[in-house]
């Protein structure tokens, strides 16, 4: 997405793609970037997602993930993966 080094656009798409004041709006768009090229492309969404889930019930999905994985520390790797810094770390 060329637009948000646009000048002409940089403020724009800001105002839209900001949903969390304390998210910023580069780090949504290197998610978006990471998430599209991951699960959204033809092949690489149908092998991540059911390579990972395998079917059963969204709930089952649910319930195997909030209990049974880190859930912090997948944050942390996808926001290495997607290029965010890490905000947490003292300076």
């Amino acid at each position: 997405m060329r637009e948000i080094h646009n000048p002409e656009t940089k403020d724009l798409l800001y105002k839209y793609i900001t949903r969390n004041p304390d998210v910023r709006p580069e780090d949504a768009h290197s998610y978006g970037e990471m998430w599209e090229i991951s699960f959204a492309r033809r092949v690489g969404g149908f092998v991540q997602v059911g390579s990972y889930h395998g079917g059963g019930s969204p709930i089952m999905e649910a319930i195997a993930i909030t209990t049974q994985y880190d859930i912090e520390t997948r944050k942390k790797m996808v926001k290495r993966l997607a290029g965010i810094p890490d905000q947490s770390k003292k300076s």
